[in-house]
């Protein structure tokens, strides 16, 4: 909701990955398929997007808290 988007597209967003279901191959043999019920399914192209605004509140979460300081910092 803090970004705007239309509750009609949150509710498309949700209804594609409820109820979403995976199988998995171990030694050449599938199993039964699991329901999935956390997260978001790899390789999706809206997991990419999804992502990138959970980020994006989270860095303006951190900005607002003075979290983040003006500098550069490497780790070696």
């Amino acid at each position: 909701m803090s970004f705007g988007i239309p509750r009609k597209m949150e509710r498309l967003v949700k209804m594609t990955l409820e109820g979403a279901q995976a199988k998995v191959i171990v030694d050449g043999k599938i199993s039964n398929s699991f329901l999935i019920d956390i997260g978001v399914r790899q390789g999706d192209g809206l997991s990419a997007t999804l992502f990138n605004l959970v980020l994006h509140k989270a860095i303006k979460n951190l900005e607002q808290s003075n979290m983040i300081l003006n500098r550069l910092t490497q780790i070696c």
